[in-house]
């Protein structure tokens, strides 16, 4: 059996190469995905390969510049099969032979845009996935980037959305009928990390504002998985990144170290095939 480390941060416009490489080497990282980074590629890739395993540039047909991936793989293994300003979908062919398609993308935030736009966006990224794998044919699918939205956010769970469940057999039904049409399942296993039972951090984001009604903290940052790969998900490898093997990325108060770091803390997982 093989495993497949996947790291996706929002840096927040900083030059966070230090801690990148950091995080990368200590977790053994196969596919790094990060949004809002301000770092060339080539910068990037320098220092990885400073020492191995080595890492290969992002595609250089790439499309979509909020986003960039790097991986211990050839380009050639990971080619765009559709992009946008805010989204990359990917087909990923591993030396397993197995494959699958991996969407890395960051949402609109709610800065500029209301809720009724995000959930708006949601349904229409949604439909453009969902058109990818039905002319594809190919259903083995994960999602994951800055979805400005928590996990129970109308876009996130409504069935023209993401379609997202918190509950992996739920998840493995497949889709459900809503007025005669089918809607296919996403498993959401981030609703998990809301609070600090296990943890001295309670989500991926925080922001305190004064009104009536205020979360503070917040995941942004999810992995989505369609139920054929559920069983290639390793749940309990799931885990919202604090430091970087050398240095915390919290304050104090244990709240992300906007000031020095990136308002966003890092999301890992592990896949196995």
């Amino acid at each position: 059996m093989s495993f497949l480390n996947v790291l996706f941060w929002n840096v927040h416009k900083k030059d966070l190469t230090t801690q990148i490489v950091n995080i990368v080497h200590s977790r053994d990282i196969d596919i790094l995905i990060l949004a809002e980074n301000p770092v060339s590629q080539i910068h990037l890739l320098q220092a990885l390969n400073v020492k191995g395993p080595y890492y290969f540039l992002n595609h250089p047909l790439s499309q979509c510049k909020k986003i960039t991936i790097l991986t211990k793989f050839h380009y050639t293994s990971i080619v765009p099969i559709e992009e946008g300003d805010r989204l990359t979908v990917r087909h990923i062919n591993l030396p397993t032979g197995e494959d699958f398609l991996l969407t890395a993308l960051h949402m609109v935030d709610k800065s500029n845009f209301n809720s009724e736009s995000q959930n708006e966006a949601a349904s229409l990224v949604a439909d453009q996935l969902s058109k990818v794998e039905n002319r594809l044919q190919i259903n083995r699918h994960i999602v994951i980037g800055d979805f400005n939205m928590n996990p129970f956010e109308i876009g996130m769970i409504k069935a023209n959305g993401f379609h997202g469940t918190m509950s992996s057999e739920v998840a493995r039904k497949g889709s459900r009928m809503v007025q005669q049409r089918e809607y296919p399942y996403f498993y959401n296993p981030t609703w998990s990390l809301f609070g600090d039972l296990n943890k001295a951090v309670s989500g991926t984001y925080y922001y305190q504002h004064a009104e009536h009604v205020c979360y503070e903290w917040n995941v942004f940052d999810q992995v989505l998985i369609r139920p054929d790969m559920i069983n290639n998900f390793v749940k309990d490898s799931l885990e919202i990144i604090q430091t970087d093997g050398v240095t915390s990325l919290l304050t104090r108060r244990n709240v992300p170290n906007k000031k020095t770091f990136s308002d966003h803390l890092p999301l890992f997982f592990r896949l196995k095939f």
